[in-house]
């Protein structure tokens, strides 16, 4: 699908600058702005990179800022917030901006026709700036300012003595190595062009969606020089900028990217809309480090590598899109991780791993389980995942979890009030903002889940002493479980039990019990759970965290970090939870026709309108619980785009 946004569009701001476009290079690097290139966060910029051996995330060239010169007349085409005034106005100039492969804006000056369009090669550290002059009465000249920023991605680079402003020459370009330890930057053109190097700063470029979320919002920017060409109709030149010398024409370089990105669209060419689209793209979550290890970064701009995110995401994100080799080689990878029966929940680019979770090697069952579903590959699951699924049981029955207790009754027990270990993780003014201590009824359903499947699956293969501990588990959970969550009131399950008393709010965690593959709750209390669920939490963009009605339920999203986190569960939607609503559905309604179209129409505008408002061609990360449910949190979250692949797969 083509989002286009026209020049009506464009000339209101307060709309075109929430639109924002993400092109990713499948090595964790991205570029992104709003369409305008009028950049609105400091995690905006045109390279933005992962550097390994610092581990951490750099971004490295914010913009460039081109000027048309005709009769001595200047038209500048960037678009900036500076303190009480935005200049240049260059949106003015723009008929209409296009996405599809990747982003082209089309300007208009006068009877002149100039396109842009950027492009981010596959496993390059490179950025391609094009500008093809369309129509030209007569020659013009055409100068662009590069604007570098060269700073950790979290803050913000400010004016200083110590960047080396020195510039190297390079063919058509120049070679400038700003700071000791930060790798140089190269920036060439396609075509003859002349570098003045003049270097000076530009101060206080404003970065409007950060002060909205309490943090530093200006910046300043260091220019080398400027580069001069004098174009015709006709012609075209494109900008690299890379941390890696050229190795090929530049041209060449982006009508390979071109091909490699148009065969990738047509991979899907036979699937329905949005989905053809939604699997092309979603090939942006999925890197591969140094030593050609998969993973899935769970979202753009500020989301690394998570464990919990990886392990959900990755059925939609690979198994749906048909590459069932980076599943594997995704799970692979995560067994190796293990410890204690618990797998990382975040993967520090400096190899520092967060074992700060629950659920993670819970929700690595599933992801096998989808795996032999989508694959029947059997015989690598037993030879190289099986081991680690033993022990994380092995962990599990033998309590040697960290913070985790497996009682009596067959219930898992996880944490004290001080602790956040399920997805619902958020701390606020230094506690967490749900405490669900106790057993949370996501963390036992997905535990009774992974006993079921590796009974039933790799029975044989357990030795008999084993297979019945297993069984002895599932059968105490069975024998329980209804009776602990049931709540008769409210016709659902509770959030947590405790002996002592129960958290009976409602959320969704509960459809977990109900959606799973192995599951235990009866046919009739499991509708009512549907209900109860489409009564309080279904919306038109997801399902909400917490019912309306609940009195610590949220209805916005602001300010700065501890009030967005004291609202991120406690009302807020979140698109992934599509997918298990959609399971249980299929589960416990026989009418598979009704509920598809149920499904369907429930939440076209999440797929139908909203993939062409904020992040283009990708899903929002959360959104707020009452119409007209703003979109908040990152432009794109790995899980949600996932999740709707996957249920999209099954209802279209």
């Amino acid at each position: 699908m083509k989002v286009k946004i026209t020049r009506d569009e464009i000339l209101d701001l307060e709309g075109s600058l929430k639109k924002e476009y993400l092109l990713t290079n499948g090595l964790g690097g991205y570029a992104s702005s709003s369409i305008l290139d009028c950049n609105r966060r400091k995690y905006h910029g045109l390279l933005i990179l992962p550097l390994e051996k610092l581990g951490k995330t750099f971004n490295l060239l914010s913009k460039l800022e081109p000027t048309i010169v005709i009769n001595k007349n200047e038209f500048l085409l960037s678009t900036n917030k500076f303190p009480g005034v935005n200049f240049p106005t260059g949106h003015q100039y723009v008929e209409y901006f296009e996405l599809e492969y990747f982003p082209v804006t089309k300007y208009m000056i006068g009877d002149m026709e100039i396109t842009k369009s950027i492009l981010m090669p596959r496993f390059s550290n490179s950025v391609l700036v094009r500008y093809d002059v369309v129509k030209a009465p007569k020659r013009i000249v055409f100068r662009v300012n590069p604007l570098l920023s060269y700073r950790e991605i979290h803050f913000l680079s400010v004016k200083n003595m110590n960047l080396r402003q020195r510039a190297f020459v390079e063919k058509n370009g120049f070679k400038i190595d700003p700071y000791e330890g930060l790798p140089a930057l190269y920036i060439q053109t396609s075509m003859k062009s002349v570098f003045f190097h003049s270097p000076e700063w530009w101060n206080s470029f404003e970065y409007l969606k950060e002060r909205h979320r309490g943090y530093a919002y200006q910046e300043d920017l260091f220019s080398p020089g400027i580069f001069e060409l004098k174009l015709k109709q006709g012609d075209s030149v494109i900008f690299r900028a890379s941390i890696d010398k050229i190795t090929k024409d530049i041209e060449t370089e982006w009508d390979e990217e071109v091909k490699r990105l148009k065969k990738e669209h047509k991979k899907y060419s036979e699937e329905k809309e949005p989905l053809r689209t939604m699997k092309a793209v979603s090939e942006a979550y999925i890197v591969e480090n140094s030593n050609k290890d998969k993973g899935i970064i769970a979202g753009y701009h500020w989301f690394g590598e998570w464990g919990r995110d990886t392990l959900i995401s990755l059925t939609g994100l690979t198994l749906c899109t048909g590459k069932a080799d980076a599943a594997l080689n995704i799970l692979k990878r995560f067994s190796k991780y293990e410890k204690d029966g618990l797998l990382p929940n975040v993967l520090g680019q400096d190899k520092n791993y967060s074992y700060n979770c629950i659920d993670s090697s819970l929700w690595f069952f599933w992801a096998v389980q989808n795996y032999l579903k989508y694959t029947g590959d059997k015989e690598n699951v037993e030879k190289l995942l099986f081991p680690t699924m033993k022990k994380i049981i092995t962990a599990f029955l033998e309590n040697k979890v960290p913070n985790v207790g497996l009682k009596d009754n067959g219930l898992l027990y996880a944490g004290n009030e001080n602790t956040q270990l399920t997805w619902m993780d958020a701390t606020a003014y230094g506690k967490p903002v749900t405490p669900r201590n106790g057993a949370p009824v996501e963390i036992n359903a997905l535990w009774y889940n992974a006993l079921k499947f590796l009974s039933n699956e790799f029975g044989g293969k357990l030795g008999k002493e084993f297979r019945e501990k297993i069984n002895y588990q599932a059968a105490l959970f069975e024998n329980i479980f209804t009776r602990a969550f049931w709540n008769e009131k409210r016709q659902c399950l509770d959030d947590v039990y405790r002996e002592y008393g129960s958290d009976i709010s409602i959320r969704p965690n509960q459809l977990f019990a109900i959606g799973l593959p192995y599951n235990c709750v009866e046919n009739e209390k499991a509708l009512s759970i549907i209900r109860t669920v489409q009564k309080h939490l279904v919306t038109a963009y997801g399902l909400r965290t917490l019912s309306p009605e609940d009195p610590m339920y949220q209805v916005d999203y602001r300010g700065d970090q501890n009030a967005r986190d004291s609202a991120y569960h406690q009302g807020m939607i979140w698109p992934w939870l599509i997918g298990i609503y959609c399971d249980a559905l299929f589960i416990h309604n026989p009418d598979k026709k009704f509920v598809k179209q149920h499904v369907y129409d429930t939440f076209k505008d999440l797929w139908e309108k909203h993939l062409s408002r904020y992040g283009l061609l990708h899903i929002s990360e959360i959104f707020k619980p009452t119409p007209p449910n703003t979109a908040k949190g990152c432009i794109a979250q790995a899980w949600n785009m996932a999740e709707i692949i996957r249920v999209l797969e099954k209802i279209l």
